[in-house]
């Protein structure tokens, strides 16, 4: 097994620009997944894998599959540790082929069930997000004017994986409408003003829940084109939730009634 452990291999400097560098991310095609789960996720998803790193100081064992299949490059414990993103990291980096998500290219049921976020600023969220939607069996998170990039190290660690086990869309809030539209989904849009309890709506139907970013409400082709304007009770001084909370709370209650059909 190749050992590194100078900060001046090239191999290591490349690792650190993907990491750091959004752009390099976008040009070169690549990005970097740190931990044996969310790896195996990534291989599981059929994701192309590039490379395979492993600092055998934390992650010793050699009868693991992964050494032998894809013949890993050691990292020294030094190198490892200024790449790692995670508190604990396990040992485990990779580099792999980025792909699109093209709003044409998901695969929908006869009666999908979808969440569109729109505008959603915080990767850490982002990722949030795309746990719940994982645990709900969500069809497709669509993510409309996406302000980072799907490949971001903070939405990877976040979501644990499931960025790469989840069906994912992106485009514009009009591309993202006429998308629904043409699928004939019901648009039902999380808000404030003008709105009714979301514990009242149907969501039995073919049907997409939209959420906002916790900055600002959602932009007027949302409230123009909608079905049905929910929003959910509140009885503190606040007049929002954080934005994976919002998407989990309406997400469940869509769940109970489409499980009780």
């Amino acid at each position: 097994m190749k050992y590194i452990e100078s900060k001046n291999n090239d191999i290591f400097k490349n690792i650190k620009k993907l990491l750091l560098k959004p752009k390099n991310r976008k040009n070169f095609k690549r990005f970097v997944v740190e931990g044996l789960k969310e790896i195996t996720l990534c291989l599981e998803s059929n994701y192309n894998l590039i490379e395979l790193y492993v600092c055998s100081e934390i992650h010793n064992k050699k009868y693991d599959d992964l050494y032998f299949k894809y013949k890993a490059t050691n990292l020294s414990i030094k190198l490892y540790k200024e790449l790692s993103y995670k508190e604990k990291g396990d040992g485990f980096l990779a580099i792999f082929h980025s792909k699109e998500f093209h709003l044409d290219q998901l695969i929908l049921p006869k009666n999908p069930f979808i969440l569109v976020a729109e505008s959603p600023e915080k990767p850490g969220n982002i990722g949030a997000i795309l746990r719940t939607a994982d645990a709900a069996g969500i069809d497709a998170v669509i993510i409309a004017n996406l302000k980072t990039e799907i490949y971001n190290p903070n939405i990877i660690r976040s979501s644990l994986g499931s960025v790469f086990s989840s069906q994912i869309g992106v485009g514009k809030t009009k591309e993202v409408i006429e998308f629904l539209k043409r699928n004939k989904i019901k648009i039902i849009s999380t808000l404030i003003r003008n709105s009714i309890d979301y514990s009242s709506v149907k969501f039995t139907g073919p049907c997409a829940i939209i959420i906002g970013a916790e900055s600002s409400p959602l932009s007027d082709d949302w409230v123009n084109i909608s079905d049905e304007l929910i929003n959910i009770p509140m009885k503190g001084k606040m007049d929002s939730l954080n934005l994976s909370v919002t998407a989990a709370i309406v997400i469940f209650e869509a769940l109970k009634q489409r499980n009780a059909n």
